[in-house]
């Protein structure tokens, strides 16, 4: 890392050991940067906004209360959550143990998917009409969904931990609030539709059952409109991002599944 200042200000904030500091070039917003201490690795991201960075630690400290295994954060030797440098914001986050979905698994074998939506579906009724002054999303689908809660809104394979029998989640600075259901669709869209393997519809069924398990009234409600709300996902996310050609086409891929097969 090239930032000096940077890297003094953290050493001087925080009871760390640093060995090294490295910038994640996979981070999508290049605001990801990874600490190796003697026997820890430390995750840091500078936010611009302090409304963003004062949302980060709300959510983090509420679902590590209620035991989901996301990231915690690590307090300053102030014991303050969050460090001012220049005009951004540092959160210095634990590493999660355990490893990427998509390091272990290419296709998410059943086992995993019942957890991953009993997880998915804890999230929700811990979050449920609680916003964290997070953005609220709406896809304008004339109807009104009663189930609204925080939503990850971005669970890929990167996204998703596995350690031993517990699934963890990290990389929630793409979360808004809104329907439920809308997280339901994006994590379809995102597992279980790809060029590769086609539609997985076993598995989607699977995940659908699992997450809902025998409440059949939301479920009645919500499933109807799995489809639509795969569809304005992807509209809003070519609308929000510039991405490259490839990652384009798999999204093009992904409507042609959706319209096919949801």
């Amino acid at each position: 890392m090239n930032d000096n200042n940077l890297e003094k200000i953290i050493k001087e904030s925080y009871e760390i050991q640093i060995n090294n500091i490295t910038k994640n070039f996979d981070s999508t917003d290049g605001n990801v940067y990874i600490i190796k201490s003697n026997n820890n690795t430390y995750i840091f991201k500078m936010y611009n906004s302090l409304e963003h960075t004062q949302s980060m630690i709300k959510l983090h400290n509420f679902l590590n209360e209620n035991n989901l295994y996301v990231p915690r954060i690590i307090q300053t030797k102030n014991k303050e959550y969050y460090k001012k440098y220049n005009d951004k914001y540092i959160v210095m986050y634990s590493f999660l143990e355990g490893s990427q979905l998509k390091d272990i698994i290419q296709t998410v074998d059943n086992k995993t998917i019942l957890k991953l939506a009993k997880e998915i579906r804890r999230l929700h009724d811990l979050t449920e009409n609680v916003t964290f002054n997070l953005k609220h999303i709406d896809f304008n689908l004339e109807t009104e969904f009663k189930r609204k809660s925080i939503l990850h809104f971005d669970l890929t394979k990167d996204n998703i931990f596995i350690n031993k029998d517990e699934i963890g989640f990290i990389d929630f600075d793409d979360a808004k609030f809104g329907p439920s259901v809308y997280d339901v669709a994006i994590t379809i869209s995102l597992l279980f539709l790809s060029k590769s393997r086609g539609a997985e519809l076993d598995k989607i069924k699977t995940f659908i059952d699992s997450y809902y398990e025998s409440e059949t009234q939301n479920k009645e409600i919500e499933l109807p409109y799995i489809k639509s709300i795969a569809l304005k996902w992807i509209d809003y996310l070519l609308t929000k991002n510039s991405f490259d050609t490839s990652t384009k086409e798999s999204f093009e891929v992904k409507k042609k599944l959706i319209e096919e097969y949801l």
